[in-house]
């Protein structure tokens, strides 16, 4: 497996000339868990799968939780520097030709949401499955326009209904344009989401 920045990565080449997607998996995941969901709405993009850099029960996790699950704020600031490094040195080698479209799912819609905070303009959107705000009590800095899909399902025992409401009025306050939906689900991916994304995407000329 790959490395860059000291971080663990999978890549998808394509010969299209399209905007390349960076993946963030869940808690306990790999940079294996998304590529089918890749291949479904994006069949012809580039694709970088990021593995998160921090071992986190049987997988990997892109930033600390405490035991009760409440992220761990300085780890996520530490863990997001990384990757924003890991962005810019990217597309300084060539390994992505422009700033990519963030997908997320959980753990990764987290980081992916954060990075956006801190860093926003390394990337040129973002896809966010199941988020959680990474700085609840912060606004957000302007963003103006950037693209924001935010999906989270009503059944989901990980988040409260309010937790994606927060982080859609933190991008909307900024600027952002923002799409949202909620469906009828649980914390785990669900079989429509990716019609979902795939059509947002290819609405939002991404």
């Amino acid at each position: 497996m790959p490395e860059l920045e000291g971080l663990h990565y999978a890549a998808k080449r394509s010969e299209a000339d399209a905007r390349p997607l960076l993946l963030f998996h869940g808690s306990s995941g790999s940079e294996l868990d998304l590529m089918s969901f890749a291949d479904e709405i994006a069949p012809q993009r580039p694709c970088i799968f990021l593995r998160g850099g921090v071992e986190w029960e049987n997988g990997f996790a892109f930033f600390c939780r405490n035991p009760d699950r409440t992220l761990v704020y300085e780890d996520l600031q530490l863990q997001t520097n990384r990757i924003c490094s890991f962005i810019e040195a990217a597309i300084r080698t060539g390994l992505i030709s422009t700033q990519p479209l963030l997908i997320g799912y959980s753990n990764g819609a987290i980081m992916a949401s954060s990075i956006l905070y801190r860093q926003h303009a390394l990337a040129a959107g973002a896809v966010l499955l199941r988020p959680l705000s990474p700085a609840p009590d912060d606004d957000f800095p302007p963003m103006p326009e950037i693209g924001i899909l935010i999906v989270a399902g009503d059944r989901d025992d990980r988040r409260a209904p309010e937790d994606a409401r927060l982080v859609e009025e933190q991008f909307k306050k900024s600027g952002a344009d923002v799409s949202s939906h909620v469906l009828a689900t649980g914390h785990g991916l669900h079989e429509t989401e990716t019609h979902i994304v795939g059509d947002w995407i290819f609405r939002k000329g991404f």
